[in-house]
């Protein structure tokens, strides 16, 4: 690869890093094509992105980036790399795929290096698959916070009017009372 090569690949790593909220780095060595291919169509369909990726070139790309997020990355940087990201899908899409292709093939790979989602790390190999394949987006939690604090709101709201039609009843009853 020569050095303008290396430039184009460098900055692209850059812009990956710094503009996608799902970040999965992947060991899919002893896969064969077809494998791959597989995988890589499944990501497809889900707006996911597979690259392969040079380890030395990443470290750099991470060095580059002034936010220093990545940095938890440096360990699990050898051997095969693939980097899969996604700027719109839960990180939940590519872990269910991955669980998927490994009941499909019967096989524990592609291995999970490392995870960036939800502006956490998750690391540790194929354990953490169903971990995140039960993770929660931001938007889906914010959407449940909200219905609880609304139902909440509601019966707030409804038992301070019952009790207040009640009191006003007997008000009401009492002055009744009075004038007879």
């Amino acid at each position: 690869m020569n050095k303008e090569n290396k430039r184009k690949e460098l900055l692209e790593l850059v812009s990956i890093l710094s503009n996608n909220e799902t970040i999965y780095l992947i060991n899919i060595s002893d896969l064969n094509s077809n494998q791959i291919s597989i995988l890589r169509k499944n990501f497809h369909e889900h707006s996911i992105k597979m690259k392969m990726v040079k380890n030395t070139l990443l470290k750099k790309a991470i060095n580059k980036i002034k936010n220093q997020k990545f940095d938890s990355f440096f360990p699990i940087l050898n051997g095969n790399t693939t980097m899969l990201y996604s700027s719109s899908n839960g990180a939940n899409v590519a872990s269910k795929i991955i669980m998927n292709f490994h009941v499909q093939e019967k096989i524990d790979k592609p291995y999970l290096k490392g995870v960036y989602a939800q502006e956490s790390f998750y690391f540790g190999g194929n354990k953490d698959l169903n971990l995140l394949i039960h993770l929660k987006s931001k938007e889906y939690l914010l959407t449940e916070i909200l219905n609880i604090l609304q139902f909440s709101t509601r019966n707030i709201v409804s038992s301070l009017l019952n009790s207040t039609k009640y009191k006003i009843c007997e008000i009401l009853e009492a002055l009744s009372s009075d004038k007879k």
